[in-house]
């Protein structure tokens, strides 16, 4: 992986060198390895390199036979070999052994339809220089961000949004739809960011820019076939098994070493034990260890190195390095948050740079696809409380998820209440401009129809998944520290594969994930396979407040009343609220506004944002 950026400027206008170079300083970090960059009539690119195939030879930007096409990659393509192999078969010559450059022959062959036929992480850049055309597309589930925005005429794009401030004229102004979006739902939802203005390419989503024209087209999206006549748990849990053995292997492959994660839960161990058990080419496995007492998931984490035999890296993440490094990780994550643990995923990404390996494989992705979090349960126990909704929410349901009876982990109309208290007087009415409940975050005919476990796990798949855990959470905080990050969950013969079994088999009464734990059986230490769910946690702002730490300073009165956008008194009654002596919100299913307050805050104050 790496990063990249350029820009498409208007008709017999040329991209600036000086510009271009400052665009890929910004984001070194995700390519310490290289850095090249390329001007062809009003297209440039910069491409910043960090090496895992072909490290003498693999450098973008890549040019086909006849230099007509030029093609910038962040990602990884993971079926290479075998794509290679065929359009070699075809006549297509190769300058290099690396991964991505199939990509260019591939579009030579099937024109945009080539995406379809890649099994691997990616955004891409491809500039078509006899059609005066650029392509900007992105990977199925969202692993690789691309950002964006047009700006007179002329559009600008990298991996990462610091780039594209470093393009003259980009107004450095907060989206309160993000802000809105953060309160309502797990994370932020492509196409926003928190930069008004500039946007975020949708997973499955392709760009097409001409001169004065751009046009996108979403060219894949998760889709649940009807089911098929059941095959049997036996079945299912051998074939998905055997799936994410492959997957796994595929993501082992590269010329430096790849680790692992041990978070100490079933997804992350069920990778950690098959590449134990099985493929034997990953030595070295990393774990954050959080806190104390229900914090603590180290003895588990223990059970995994022991049965894998990896060489282990450990970080204890002490409560005092999440205050001292959360606005190191709000300018890497590029959004504000509204929990912790972002802080130790920008650590644990520190640990893997100190050692051999560049990249890590994860269990990303298995909650949304296999019915892991709680609300899969709760819907089944809704569906019996129907009577119980009022009108004003029915309504708001229909309108946001397809369904009036289907709630996705929110009261919407009741915490409104809440956000009416917590944004300022000034913003309080004019609040439906900016509000992310006047538009469904998804396309409601994908899900319309649906039963209420698969609507889940799409929506999981869109709100939770795409940019909040994978990118936010995971790309940028992976990247902060030049690595990168792979999920065989997320392979696209997994996922395939995943949408045909029975929805019994995911969520098996209050067993969620049982397939899971069926395939990990005699893989996967027994009391994992038997652990009920845990998220992952960190401590919050109640913590914060009480030990009074340096980063309270964002929440001070002249700095909530610079900005505008939150209700200075709201903010201190809640300051005073979180100091009381046994105060603590519950986990995952209480919304911690004060982190977003300060985050928000702190967001505005890293990048000189204005409202």
């Amino acid at each position: 992986m790496c990063g990249i950026c350029g820009m498409f400027e208007k008709e017999g206008r040329a991209p600036e060198e000086p510009v271009l170079d400052r665009m890929m300083k910004a984001i070194a970090h995700r390519g310490p390895d290289g850095s090249r960059k390329v001007r062809r009539g009003s297209f440039g690119v910069g491409f910043t390199r960090l090496s895992f195939i072909d490290l003498t030879g693999g450098m973008q930007p890549l040019t086909n036979e006849d230099n007509t096409l030029h093609l910038a990659v962040n990602g990884e393509i993971f079926n290479y070999r075998e794509l290679r192999r065929d359009l070699a078969a075809r006549g297509h010559a190769f300058r290099s052994e690396t991964d991505v450059e199939v990509i260019l022959h591939l579009y030579e062959e099937y024109g945009t339809d080539f995406l379809t036929r890649l099994n691997g992480q990616f955004a891409i850049a491809l500039y078509d220089e006899k059609e005066r055309r650029l392509l900007l597309a992105r990977d199925p589930m969202g692993i690789c961000p691309l950002f964006y925005t047009l700006l007179d005429g002329t559009l600008v794009f990298a991996s990462e949004i610091k780039a594209i401030l470093e393009y003259p004229g980009v107004p450095r102004r907060l989206n309160l739809t993000a802000v809105d979006q953060l309160m309502n739902f797990p994370g932020i939802v492509s196409p926003v960011t928190f930069f008004k203005g500039i946007f975020a390419l949708a997973p499955g989503q392709l760009l097409l820019a001409r001169q004065g024209e751009v046009e996108k087209r979403t060219w894949w999206d998760l889709s649940f076939p009807e089911e098929e006549e059941d095959k049997g748990e036996a079945y299912y849990a051998e074939r998905l098994r055997a799936l994410l053995r492959e997957a796994i292997d595929r993501r082992l492959i590269a010329d430096v070493p790849v680790g692992f994660y041990v978070s100490g839960g079933l997804d992350s161990s069920v990778v950690a034990c098959m590449i134990g058990k099985y493929l034997l080419n990953s030595a070295y496995s990393f774990s954050a260890e959080i806190g104390s007492g229900e914090l603590d998931e180290s003895a588990y984490q223990a059970m995994v190195r022991e049965t894998v035999q990896s060489r282990h890296y450990a970080v204890k993440v002490a409560e005092e390095e999440i205050w001292e490094n959360l606005s190191r990780v709000i300018y890497h994550a590029e959004s504000a948050v509204k929990e912790s643990y972002d802080t130790a995923a920008f650590l644990l990404s520190a640990l893997v740079q100190s050692s051999p390996a560049k990249a890590v494989l994860t269990g990303q992705g298995s909650d949304e696809l296999l019915c892991g979090y709680v609300g899969y349960m709760l819907d089944r126990f809704r569906l019996m409380q129907k009577g119980q909704m009022t009108p004003e929410e029915l309504a708001l349901n229909e309108k946001l998820w397809g369904d009036p009876y289907f709630r996705y982990e929110r009261n919407h109309p009741e915490i409104r209440k809440v956000h009416r208290r917590l944004y300022s007087d000034a913003l309080r009415g004019e609040m439906a401009s900016f509000s992310d409940l006047e538009n469904s975050p998804i396309d409601t005919d994908a899900v319309r129809g649906l039963p209420a476990q698969k609507r889940r796990s799409y929506i999981d798949c869109k709100l939770r998944l795409g940019d909040h855990l994978l990118i936010e959470h995971g790309d940028h905080m992976f990247f902060s520290h030049s690595v990168e990050g792979r999920h065989p969950f997320l392979d696209p013969e997994v996922v395939r594969f995943i949408t045909t079994i029975p929805d019994k088999y995911k969520l098996n009464g209050t067993n969620e994930k049982y397939i899971l734990k069926k395939a990990g059986e005699g893989i996967v230490p027994e009391p994992i396979l038997k652990r009920r769910k845990f998220p992952f946690q960190a401590p919050g702002m109640s913590a914060m407040v009480k030990k009074s730490a340096p980063g309270m300073a964002f929440l001070d009165e002249s700095l909530i009343k610079k900005y505008g956008i939150f209700d200075p008194g709201f903010i201190a009654q809640m300051k005073r609220d979180y100091a009381v002596e046994g105060f603590k919100l519950m986990g995952a299913y209480e919304i911690d506004y004060l982190m977003i307050a300060l985050t928000v805050t702190m967001l505005c104050e890293t990048f000189g944002l204005s409202v």
